[in-house]
C-alpha cells in the first residue's frame, strides 16, 4: 500500500512538472536575428521573416531590419543570434542582457 502511495505521489510530481514546462515555453515569443534577417520567434522557434513593426508590451519597436527604438529614445540595432522577448528584454546567447535585465530576474551571473 505504501509502494503503491509513493508511485502516485511520484507521477503527479512528475505531471506537476511537466504541466509547468509549458508555460515556459509560450513566454519564448519574440524576434530574433538569423542570418542577417529578423525572424518571428513562437514557443523559442523562429518561425517566419518579420514583415512589419512589432511592438514590444514595455513601448519598444523593433523593425524588421533589426533596428529597436526603445521607449526612452534610445536606439540599438540586433545583431546575429541576438533576440527580444515580447516583454522588450534582449538576450544575447541565450542570456539577457545586462542593461535590458528585468528587475528581480536572476541570472546566475
Amino acid at each position: 500500500m505504501l509502494r503503491r502511495t509513493l508511485v502516485l505521489l511520484v507521477g503527479a510530481m512528475i505531471a506537476m512538472l511537466c504541466a509547468s514546462a509549458r508555460p515556459m515555453a509560450a513566454g519564448m515569443d519574440g524576434v530574433i536575428m538569423q542570418g542577417g534577417k529578423m525572424m518571428m520567434m513562437k514557443a523559442g522557434k523562429a518561425m517566419d521573416p518579420m514583415t512589419a513593426g512589432v511592438t514590444m508590451s514595455n513601448g519598444a519597436v523593433v523593425t524588421p531590419d533589426g533596428a529597436v527604438k526603445e521607449p526612452g529614445g534610445r536606439a540599438t540595432h540586433l545583431k546575429d543570434g541576438q533576440m527580444m522577448m515580447m516583454d522588450g528584454t534582449i538576450m544575447d546567447g541565450g542570456k539577457p542582457k545586462a542593461m535590458m535585465k528585468p528587475r528581480g530576474m536572476n541570472t546566475g551571473e
